[in-house]
């Protein structure tokens, strides 16, 4: 019975991987990816065209390097989000602008729990302001992740769009980190609508997330699959059509028809 069981999930398994999938109209799905996914426009693409997942997140430490990659991929500069690290500001400012608008004027700039990093609240207020006076903004939205709400909320003003950066405890199959968007929502309101979910520390309960979003009424997930950081360790590919297959069974994502 047990080698009967293990063969039919084989093949559900193997079923799903022919699968190519793409977002549910009103549905924002990004994904902040692995370096590995970076260096090359090839698995970017699979990213956008298999995966679905519509919106790209380049993190900071990327840096210029394989930006020609990303430039040569199917996502364009309206569905790219930037991450903003403050001290790359202070301590490189020519560089910082020149980086800023090397992706053009994107879709938006990410803050990664600024406050949680002890970086000036005053400088981080007046770099947003110098993206206005320069242009970039509103055009482009800030988005903003913290670990803490009331950390969050200190900037709640200056932002579009507050995410909680934190995940659930392994043995708790994802219901703290559904209770903590709850209290997010409660705390913050509207301005709580972009919701995280971790390749490393979610895999085991996908669903139980996905269930959740749904339930609260959220339509911003982005998958976090930056970790682990080591450029030769790249989470499975299963991990990805895992949460894609989740993100199907509760209206996110839908099959991509040839």
């Amino acid at each position: 019975m047990k080698l009967l069981l293990a063969i039919f999930l084989m093949q559900l398994n193997i079923i799903a991987q022919v699968h190519k999938y793409e977002p549910i109209e009103g549905k924002l799905m990004g994904i902040w990816p692995h370096e590995n996914r970076l260096r090359s426009t090839q698995k970017l693409n699979q990213l956008k065209n298999d995966f679905g997942f519509n919106y790209l997140l380049v993190a900071a430490p990327y840096g210029d390097v394989w930006y020609d990659s990303i430039k040569n991929s199917d996502y364009d500069s309206d569905h790219i989000v930037k991450q903003i690290y403050f001290p790359d500001y202070l301590n490189r400012e020519n560089w910082f602008w020149k980086n800023i608008y090397s992706l053009g004027n994107v879709y938006a700039y990410y803050f990664d729990e600024p406050i949680s990093r002890k970086f000036s609240f005053t400088g981080i207020t007046k770099l947003i302001t110098i993206f206005s006076e320069k242009g970039l903004y509103p055009k482009s939205k800030f988005f903003l992740g913290e670990i803490n709400e009331y950390r969050a909320k200190k900037l709640e003003r200056l932002v579009d769009i507050i995410s909680y950066t934190g995940y659930g405890a392994k043995g708790k199959d994802g219901e703290d980190q559904v209770n903590s968007w709850i209290k997010w929502k409660n705390f913050l309101g509207d301005k709580f609508s972009m919701l995280w979910i971790a390749a490393h520390e979610d895999s085991t309960h996908f669903r139980t997330l996905f269930k959740a979003a749904k339930e609260l009424g959220y339509n911003s997930i982005w998958f976090y699959q930056y970790e682990p950081l080591e450029t030769d360790k790249e989470i499975s590919e299963k991990v990805i059509y895992d949460f894609c297959e989740a993100a199907v069974e509760f209206g996110f994502m839908r099959y991509k028809k040839d």
